[in-house]
């Protein structure tokens, strides 16, 4: 099973793991407390089918002992099993373990007491009817004792092989060791089956640890991205446009207007609803149409109509409009640098796989290969804007003379839900052990019948129940494929047939049934509950129609029906919690980590309307107010704007010392850029602080003429460059990743 899990977690995620689980809960996962009451229920529903089913006999048995063994043993069969199963399907819990240890006490209490009952050969050669309740009351073992199962198998089986034998009147030991080894090999497959599938909720509780702590850890640095990448957007498109606007003299009305706008964006925007809100297609529309005659642009729309049913993410629309709003900006701003007249033109098509905004004019273009990297409008407000949002693509064709066309397109995919593993199989050596025990409960079972019968219709009947577990536990896919399923069900139908072709006087050739139910529990547990309910019947009634006595064929179908019915109990109870756990997988993204995206945006958001209200809101409400500036607080928009886009091009760079050196820089004249290509997070803090330590001491010194300061990408000779070029020299400092920095220095007429 551990190959089928479909997760390639190390070690050491699978150790820290499985401790967060110890220490976090003290009754395991959900998945686990499930796979227990599920397990609790099979066990308890087997116990008392089994009682019930051989209540003939066993009434027939009672005058075999004293009268007090079996209305005390059957009581107490009954009482635990039938509470086991009242618990499992309501408290569940520790009581379901409690309760099963009972049962599995209770068995044990049973057994050791029979030969005080009864005596030697008391029962005849036909034996007593409660060895193979062991097997049920083993499966109850695995949930009293998890990790010391195989110390109750053991003993259980080598009581039970006893007890029987002494019964019986048994032979010699090599009857008592068949018995032991045929007890053994019907055992130990349930109660590895059922080790099995309780180790497999673990490892889904595991997992679930892990990829609900991963989704965590993303969502909140998803979030965090995002929430910054809206603000660069707000803060470029509407906050920078009006300072410089501002700082370049523009007109007291414009600037009202401008900073009114922004002020009610801030107030706002960017986050009045949860990433996962969708709208319909038309609110997209008109948000869209209402950008493009903010600044006096057509529109045309194509909307198929399957499109019409279509739900977008608020996000989605609110990206594509500052997008869309950016790109138009500069198209007024640039395009009709030489005098021409500039047709533009919006065309917005919506269709069942998307949305695509196109923003296209025929004024005077440039070369896109050409726009620096200081140029935030292009970059940050349009690529990079729409690069953040998933499923979101921008591009930008243009050359000089021909025109620009912006390209938006948001493309919506239907996640797939994700297939669960198989819960067993025979890929791992857990599942090779499986199928070599289930070989081995049919073998044993297939002894008991050779001796009277034909060895030949023997190995070709019970070889055929082998082989149909086989095709149950191979194949990986969950639920088992349609071609697989009948092929057991048909299996198993023609191996009853066959071995009725045996001699008519041959015991036990019923047990082909028995053997074929061990294989329709897998078939149930894979996820085919109506083909086992169907294979049971048919094989069944093969037996019986093709020679079997009515008896035999209904006594061998109520046996096999026990084993079945407590497999199809568990799998009714714990499939669809594997399924919904399997299927929780594409949203652990949208809901495990919703409080970790809530908070990350909540507090991204705070930080960065802190750090406007203390920079940018003054000046913007006292421009909003309609008043005139002074021409000092002209030249503080123009610093305001310059910290701003520092911001926005080096935000690993926003050090509160290096922001007054840049500030005192500037009022001495010095034009600096401040470029950050390595994103925040590429280098540690200790070098980070080096990097601005060294920038201030630099700009500190420097009176006139112009730096850039420049963190590189990762992979480069080195971690940071500071060039400075001054009217009587050239110097460039090279900062490598030990945070050592080497200068050199040249006449100025290098630079």
């Amino acid at each position: 099973m551990g190959d089928d899990s479909g997760v390639g977690w190390n070690p050491r995620q699978w150790v820290a793991a499985r401790g967060l689980l110890v220490r976090g809960t003290t009754r395991g996962g959900r998945a686990e407390a499930r796979a227990r009451r599920a397990l609790g229920f099979a066990a308890g529903v087997g116990a008392v089918l089994w009682v019930l089913s051989h209540v003939q006999v066993i009434l027939s048995q009672a005058r075999m002992v004293q009268a007090w063994w079996t209305p005390t043993v059957v009581a107490g069969l009954v009482i635990t099993g039938a509470g086991l199963v009242v618990a499992a399907l309501t408290v569940g819990g520790r009581t379901v373990g409690v309760l099963a240890t009972w049962l599995a006490l209770v068995m044990l209490a049973a057994l050791i007491t029979l030969p005080i009952a009864g005596h030697y050969n008391c029962f005849g050669p036909a034996g007593t009817w409660i060895p193979p309740l062991v097997a049920a009351t083993a499966v109850a073992g695995v949930l009293a004792w998890r990790r010391w199962w195989p110390v109750y198998l053991l003993v259980s089986g080598v009581v039970a092989a006893v007890i029987d034998a002494y019964v019986s009147g048994g032979t010699g030991i090599h009857t008592v060791a068949e018995d032991l080894v045929r007890t053994w090999g019907v055992q130990g497959f349930l109660t590895w089956t059922a080790a099995r599938l309780l180790a497999a909720a673990i490892e889904l509780d595991t997992v679930t640890a892990i990829v609900v702590r991963q989704a965590t850890v993303a969502a909140g640095a998803e979030a965090t991205d995002r929430e910054r990448t809206r603000f660069a957007g707000l803060i470029h498109d509407n906050v920078l446009a009006t300072l410089l606007d501002a700082a370049r003299g523009g007109a007291a009305d414009r600037l009202r207007r401008s900073a009114g706008r922004t002020l009610r964006q801030l107030d706002t925007s960017p986050h009045e609803y949860r990433v996962e809100d969708t709208g319909e297609v038309r609110e997209t529309i008109e948000v869209l149409r209402a950008e493009a005659a903010e600044h006096g642009l057509a529109v045309t729309v194509e909307l198929a109509n399957r499109a019409r049913e279509l739900r977008i993410p608020r996000e989605v629309t609110t990206s594509l409009a500052g997008a869309l709003g950016e790109a138009a900006r500069n198209s007024l701003r640039h395009a009709a640098a030489d005098g021409r007249a500039v047709a533009r033109v919006v065309r917005i098509e919506v269709d069942e796989g998307g949305v695509v905004v196109r923003i296209v004019d025929d004024g005077a273009g440039f070369d896109v290969d050409r726009v620096g990297v200081e140029r935030l409008g292009v970059r940050q407000s349009i690529l990079w804007r729409m690069r953040c949002l998933r499923g979101g693509h921008a591009e930008v064709d243009s050359a000089p003379g021909r025109g620009t066309t912006v390209t938006l397109r948001w493309t919506h995919t239907d996640p797939q839900e994700p297939r669960p593993p198989a819960l067993i199989s025979v890929r791992g050596w857990s599942g090779i052990v499986m199928m070599a025990l289930l070989c081995w409960a049919v073998g044993m079972l297939l002894l008991g019948y050779v001796r009277s019968g034909d060895p030949v219709v023997a190995y070709t009947g019970f070889g055929l129940v082998a082989a149909a577990g086989a095709v149950v536990l191979i194949p990986r896919d969950d639920p088992l494929p349609a071609a697989a399923t009948w092929a057991v069900v048909v299996m198993g139908s023609l191996a009853a047939v066959i071995v009725d072709l045996g001699p008519p006087e041959a015991h036990h050739a019923v047990w082909v049934l028995v053997a074929y139910s061990y294989v329709l529990a897998l078939l149930a547990i894979r996820g085919r509950v109506a083909a086992t309910c169907v294979a049971l019947f048919a094989a069944g009634a093969a037996y019986y129609l093709a020679g079997g006595s009515p008896g035999a064929a209904l006594n061998g179908t109520a046996v096999a029906g026990a084993t079945v019915l407590a497999a199809v109990a568990f799998t009714l109870y714990m499939r669809p919690l594997l399924r919904s756990y399997h299927g929780a997988r594409a949203d652990i993204a949208r809901h495990a980590g919703a409080e970790a995206r809530a908070a990350a945006q909540s507090r991204e958001r705070r930080d960065q309307m802190a750090y406007l209200s203390r920079t940018a809101r003054p000046m913007l409400e006292f421009l909003a107010a309609g008043r005139t500036l002074s021409p000092q607080q002209v030249g503080e928009c123009r610093l305001l704007e310059a910290e701003l886009r520092d911001r926005l091009r080096a935000p690993g760079l926003a050090d509160p010392a290096l922001v007054r050196a840049a500030r005192a820089a500037r009022i001495r004249g010095v034009r600096l850029t401040l470029l950050d290509d390595a994103g925040p997070g590429h280098q540690d803090g200790e070098l980070r602080a080096t990097i601005v330590e060294i920038a201030v001491a630099y700009l500190d010194s420097v009176m006139r003429g112009r730096v850039t300061v420049r963190v590189l990408p990762p992979g480069r000779g080195c971690a940071a460059t500071i060039v400075i070029v001054e009217p009587d020299a050239y110097r460039r400092v090279e900062i490598d990743s030990g945070g050592v920095p080497s200068a050199t220095t040249e006449p100025a007429a290098a630079g």
